[in-house]
């Protein structure tokens, strides 16, 4: 049975299962698709594994017509494409546009969704598309019936009324200059996001806080014109090495998941004398998924030991545990300058900077199949900072630890 969508121009498809609005977060995608298993088809995750940030990660459904089109670097929903019209079900307003196999034409759908400016012929694919804003149609165009009648006239005059070949559903009135808009309110309900994470070095040369930038709605105000214009204030909360349980529990409330530790395969690498102190007690990571960021706490003194953020590239064993932190960290230097890490940094760029020590090799296996497609990562020490850098040079992770 093919899927049944509503049409909302410059904001998604809907039905009474699934929604995906422009601007949804990754996860949120895969974990409608995932509930839906029993009647999609089938899933498949496009990406440049070599630089996962060149092109759009995208979910196809080939089985189901139909294409997400997720920005690389805020991983949120950019575009919708129908790529097949006849294996999905669409209505607009009440209309049917398709239904069953039944692709529509250009003089349905200018019957669907009325008046719009004259259509214009893309040389480069071959396509005719008639555009309404956050919504373009494409249909398959004869390039010399098109030339014929391109000089002098607004819109190509056709023998036989060409059938849809692809829609899209993006935000504003050009598809090439579309970008994702800002995450829905609707998946703030229960979930935490930050606009972005700073560190600075402090003592020492060493990392020791974070501050966390949210965005909330001010639903007090009672002035209308003011809520419309200023409705989005930024709040500023703290994270640091030594933290009380209690203290980020208040800050960041509940996280998504606690985790213990069962045991520590670094632990190798510590002291004898500590390797016994850690066997009395059992560590626990608050995990805030959807912050990007652990939290490693001692069992005893129930203080932070480790803050973990995480950059959730799809060539990484993680990839869709985490949404991406959007972190900006200063950096420990040899020499007098500032040097500052993002999810986007690319190890090769501040390899010069940091310890020519060599790599601790991380190899991760699943406990079920024993299978790691994306193969080890490695893991470099600056002062109190580990840094996880996958085989393409992209950084995986961000680990600030405690020395003391």
């Amino acid at each position: 049975m093919p899927l049944d969508f509503e049409i909302m121009p410059e904001r998604g498809i809907t039905n009474d299962s699934m929604e995906f609005t422009l601007g949804m977060p990754f996860q949120f995608a895969v974990t409608s698709l995932r509930k839906q298993h029993t009647v999609v088809k089938s899933v498949h995750v496009i990406f440049n594994e070599l630089d996962p940030l060149a092109n759009d990660l995208v979910v196809a459904l080939p089985g189901d017509g139909l294409r997400l089109y997720f920005d690389p670097h805020s991983q949120t929903l950019k575009v919708i494409e129908i790529a097949d019209l006849s294996l999905i079900n669409l209505k607009y307003c009440g209309s049917v546009i398709s239904l069953n196999g039944d692709v529509p034409s250009l003089d349905k759908i200018d019957h669907c969704f009325g008046a719009t400016h004259p259509g214009v012929y893309d040389s480069v694919n071959q396509v005719f598309e008639l555009k309404f804003r956050g919504l373009q149609f494409q249909f398959p165009a004869d390039p010399g019936l098109v030339a014929a009648q391109m000089s002098g006239l607004g819109a190509v005059q056709f023998e036989e009324l060409p059938l849809v070949s692809k829609m899209q559903i993006y935000s504003g009135n050009n598809l090439l200059e579309s970008a994702a808009p800002s995450v829905p309110p609707q998946y703030f309900y229960g979930n935490i996001f930050a606009e972005k994470v700073e560190g600075t070095l402090g003592e020492n040369n060493k990392l020791t806080e974070l501050k966390f930038t949210f965005i909330r709605e001010d639903v007090f105000s009672s002035n209308t014109a003011s809520r419309s214009s200023e409705k989005k204030k930024r709040v500023e909360r703290f994270m640091k090495l030594g933290d009380s349980c209690d203290r980020i529990l208040s800050d960041f409330g509940a996280p998504n998941k606690l985790f213990y530790k069962p045991d520590d395969k670094m632990r190798i690498h510590t002291p004898s004398g500590s390797r016994l102190n850690d066997d009395k007690v059992s560590h626990y990571f608050l995990n805030y998924f959807t912050l990007g960021v652990d939290v490693l706490m001692d069992g005893e003194k129930h203080t932070v030991k480790k803050i973990i953020l995480h950059t959730n590239f799809p060539c990484h064993y993680h990839f869709n545990i985490y949404h991406r932190c959007q972190f900006n960290v200063s950096l420990p230097y040899i020499e007098d300058g500032k040097h500052e890490i993002t999810p986007f940094t690319k190890w090769d760029s501040i390899l010069d900077i940091c310890s020519h020590d060599k790599p601790v090799v991380l190899t991760r296996a699943s406990c079920d199949n024993n299978t790691n497609p994306f193969g080890p990562t490695f893991c470099y020490n600056i002062a109190n900072i580990i840094i996880e850098v996958m085989q393409n040079s992209y950084i995986a992770s961000l680990t600030i630890f405690d020395t003391d």
